[in-house]
């Protein structure tokens, strides 16, 4: 019952399936293919990396196609929607790899092809692996705690009249100044780069996260205290059961907000110390004019934005299942 009123939801946004367009996504990547095989290259660079990235590509097409087609509506369904995309991403690869280094229209050192950024990847996976686990490890710390944090206060200044009045007024303040802003003093305060980084990501998380959650505690009805109150719940009670679940769709919201803001922090934070890390990375291929590495970091640092964003996303959906069941 709940995979069926998803779906119905889901129509209403998402493209109907298609066999044609799913054919064209394939050929669309196959003619990238092709292409980087057949036209002379004017640069000097390994394309192995990308044409195997290629190759996987067309055949994740391919297998999506097919069990969809054949074996699972649910894949069916997500693989018509992205179909015409994966046309796009199939064209854009060509176009990008004529430009650059087939003909080099958009020429060294600021235009690299995607088949350049793959093999500097390759050639500094041990690095990147590093860079990539030290960021995650920072921002997973960082996020959590300045999450915690904007959930706790956003709760305090929602519920309680007094916490508000004497604090809001100076954490409005405070939250609206970039993190960034404080970067000079963090140097002087914390003793090394590391809880400077902490501190300054979660400057950048916990406001968003607490306004939200100050907007979705005051917009819960009052009969809902009210029927708690008739029933003898206590403070404690009321916060688990009313004010916390009344108050998460907008805590989701807070924390999508604050997302990109932390991944935009951690990349400024990494330039302030750190020996290691994506943002000590681009600081560094952008000090010796390296855009190879430069495009690379930025490649991984979207797909770490791409998966967590889709693993909260997912989250969401379980914790509030409710609201598909009342749609």
């Amino acid at each position: 019952m709940e995979n069926s009123k998803r779906v119905i939801f889901n129509k209403k946004y998402w493209k109907g399936w298609s066999s044609g367009w799913n054919i064209f996504s394939i050929l669309a990547v196959v003619v990238a293919l092709v292409e980087n095989l057949l036209v002379a290259s004017s640069e000097s660079v390994d394309n192995g990396p990308y044409r195997i990235f290629l190759l996987i590509f067309i055949f994740y097409l391919l297998f999506v196609y097919l069990v969809g087609y054949f074996f699972s509506s649910r894949v069916k369904f997500y693989s018509g929607h992205f179909a015409q995309l994966n046309i796009s991403l199939g064209i854009l690869l060509c176009v990008q790899d004529l430009l650059t280094e087939k003909f080099g229209t958009l020429a060294l050192p600021y235009f690299v092809s995607f088949a350049q950024i793959l093999e500097q990847m390759r050639y500094d996976a041990l690095l990147l692996l590093e860079s990539t686990i030290s960021s995650l490890v920072l921002w997973l710390i960082s996020f959590v705690i300045g999450a915690l944090i904007g959930v706790v206060l956003g709760i305090l200044l929602g519920r309680y009249r007094q916490f508000n009045y004497w604090s809001f007024p100076y954490l409005k303040v405070i939250g609206i100044i970039p993190a960034a802003a404080w970067m000079p003093l963090t140097m002087v305060v914390f003793p090394n780069s590391f809880l400077a980084e902490v501190f300054l990501i979660v400057l950048s998380v916990w406001f968003p996260v607490a306004f939200m959650t100050i907007g979705g505690v005051q917009g819960i009805l009052p009969t809902y205290f009210e029927a708690a109150y008739t029933l003898g719940f206590s403070e404690h009670r009321i916060i688990q059961k009313i004010v916390i679940p009344g108050a998460l769709p907008n805590i989701f919201i807070g924390i999508f907000t604050s997302l990109g803001l932390s991944f935009t922090m951690l990349v400024i934070s990494e330039m302030i110390g750190a020996k290691v890390g994506l943002g000590w990375y681009i600081n560094w291929a952008k000090s010796t004019g390296n855009y190879s590495q430069l495009y690379g970091a930025i490649v991984i640092m979207a797909l770490l934005f791409s998966i967590i964003f889709a693993l909260i996303n997912k989250i969401q959906e379980k914790v509030l299942r409710w609201r598909q069941m009342a749609s």
